[in-house]
């Protein structure tokens, strides 16, 4: 198919093949005729193109904001989302209380602990290293015996066996029990005790990166005395007969003792290399051993709380585990009272069943009140953000409708389909406060009589006081209305539904298969595809009217090319005849 500029070319070359003609310009005047002819069709179906593709703009918008307002619902549906609960403790340093959504009860509970849940707890004796060997290196068992007396006995082996293996082997045993390593040395500091002797002219050592030279004679005591100025920050130097050169690194000095002075590692814990002297007269002074704390690991193991995971640990050879000093807690319940009711038993610090939908949390002996109360706020905020929805909603929709709108997207879309809107609005309404509940409760049948209710220009506003009166005097009833006293009710549940479901599901169907709006798009959508094809049908007409019209002008310029020709003829043949008679 030939556009119209392809066609114009076409009728270039015929008029240039030409070459000599009426003068007209063909191609201007077979242009304007055929614009003149179709333009006003093209122009009036891009028109028609232009309001389609807007109106298809505007049905998406209004089935998003559809979506918003089923969104706000569904924050309406389930019974134990539209209030919460929360729970406060008067001493939290003794018991802590979390409401557990909405099944708690509001009112006041005196809770006091008498005996907190513990687990067994067992160390080892001290091993010199998480590596050193166990029973020379051969294979052992721990045995296990797990619950009150006479408990389950169950054998634990531990292959080539060190403290770490150990560890390895309980805690992959899956018996509930574990085990860890704790090394008790890990901050200790390590120090040398350092004894100076005389110097002499020349005389030169170095220790810990501070060399110390002689220029005379020197004392013993002068020389520790040197090093104690350093730890004080003054030079060494004040010391007659004596310089210095380095920084003490990676030890400090304590005030020197006569001819001893203390030098103290500045790293705890790090596995310091022992204190040493070089230089030509390093035998000038005396370094004790480097002294630390020899390492201490401990194997450490832990149950869980409550007297039936009570549990003892032996081993051959003994590993300390049956020492009466290394068992430092048995498992044990926690006793409580709560509300003067005592004796409550419970294997864990955390009691989540004898408060309803309240978790307390154990953790002194010293008495708490609980206090738990209801959360309207979810409520309100859910109620607040419906109303906000449908209020967008209806300024969406009165842009849409009115035809002297400046909104550049959506403005006007609908102006030419009054009866879409006034239905579209109508089942919109319909769905919302004119509802009656197949749930309702009480004084509770629609969303008018939880305060909601329409203004003069459509939109939604809340009375404060009918509101206020029916959370506080009628909270259960709303509940039965909105919810049915259901949580996650299924949409094709064909048992009644509250009402923030049954509107969703009206909302819903409208944007649904042969819903209002989606039959509603699904028709622009077919008007634009046959608007979209009838121009491009009238662009073919153009251009083929515009080849009949070059056709037409070019037939018309050749007889006007003839003519002339003829013309030249017979004027050159009177001009002859002229001259032949003048002779």
């Amino acid at each position: 198919m030939e556009t119209v500029d392809q066609t114009k070319n076409q009728g270039s070359k015929i008029t240039s093949a030409l070459q000599v003609g009426s003068g007209v310009n063909i191609q201007e005047l077979a242009t304007s005729l055929s614009e003149a002819e179709l333009n006003p069709k093209i122009e009036k179906t891009q028109g028609k193109i232009t309001e389609t593709e807007a109106k298809i703009s505007a049905l998406g918008l209004l089935k998003s904001s559809l979506s918003i307002i089923t969104s706000a619902l569904e924050n309406l549906e389930d019974s134990s989302s539209i209030t919460d609960f929360a729970a406060s403790s008067s001493l939290a340093t003794s018991v802590t209380a979390a409401a557990d959504g909405n099944v708690a009860v509001p009112g006041t509970y005196v809770v006091q602990a008498s005996q907190l849940a513990t687990p067994t707890r067992i160390v080892s004796n001290s091993h010199s290293s998480q590596t050193v060997s166990l029973n020379g290196g051969t294979a052992f068992d721990l045995s296990f015996n797990q619950g009150p007396s006479p408990g389950v006995t169950t054998a634990v082996t531990v292959t080539n066996p060190t403290p770490s293996t150990v560890v390895q082997a309980i805690n992959t045993a899956n018996l509930g029990i574990s085990a860890s390593l704790i090394n008790k040395s890990a901050a200790v500091t390590e120090n040398a005790l350092v004894t100076f002797s005389a110097m002499t002219s020349g005389q030169t050592f170095t220790v810990a990166g501070v060399t110390v030279t002689a220029s005379g004679d020197v004392t013993a005591e002068n020389v520790a005395a040197a090093f104690s100025n350093i730890a004080a920050g003054r030079s060494i130097n004040s010391t007659t007969n004596l310089s210095s050169s380095g920084t003490l690194t990676g030890w400090s000095t304590a005030v020197a003792s006569g001819t001893k002075v203390r030098f103290t590692s500045t790293t705890a814990g790090g596995g310091v290399t022992d204190l040493s002297a070089s230089g030509t007269n390093s035998g000038l002074l005396t370094i004790a051993t480097t002294q630390g704390v020899t390492d201490e690991w401990y194997i450490s193991v832990v149950g869980e709380t409550g007297s039936q995971n009570q549990f003892t640990l032996s081993s051959t050879p003994d590993l300390g585990f049956s020492t009466n000093s290394n068992i430092l807690s048995t498992a044990q319940n926690a006793v409580l009272s709560v509300n003067g009711i005592g004796s409550i038993n419970r294997a864990s610090n955390t009691v989540n069943d004898v408060v309803p939908g309240v978790s307390l949390g154990l953790i002194g002996t010293s008495s708490a009140t609980i206090t738990v109360t209801e959360d309207l706020s979810s409520l309100r905020t859910s109620i607040d953000n419906l109303v906000v929805s449908v209020n967008d909603f209806n300024t969406i929709l009165k842009t849409m409708e009115d035809p002297d709108s400046t909104d550049p997207d959506v403005g006007g879309a609908l102006s030419k389909d009054s009866s879409f809107v006034n239905l579209l609005r109508k089942k919109v309404r319909a769905a919302l406060l004119d509802k009656e509940s197949a749930t309702a409760s009480g004084s509770m049948t629609t969303l008018r009589d939880l305060g909601l209710a329409y203004k003069l220009d459509g939109d939604i506003e809340i009375n404060e006081t009918l509101y206020s009166n029916a959370i506080t005097s009628s909270l259960s009833d709303v509940k039965a209305m909105l919810t049915a006293n259901n949580d996650k009710q299924s949409r094709y549940d064909t048992a009644a539904k509250g009402l923030a479901l049954e509107s969703k599901v009206d909302l819903l169907n409208l944007t649904e298969t042969d819903g209002l709006l989606i039959n509603r798009e699904l028709n622009a959508d077919s008007n634009l595809t046959k608007e979209k094809d009838a121009l491009t049908a009238l662009e073919t007409r153009m251009a083929e009217a515009y080849t009949r019209y070059i056709k037409q002008f070019a037939a018309m310029e050749s007889i006007v090319q003839r003519s002339k020709s003829t013309g030249d003829y017979l004027e050159g043949q009177f001009t002859a005849m002229e001259n032949m008679y003048k002779k």
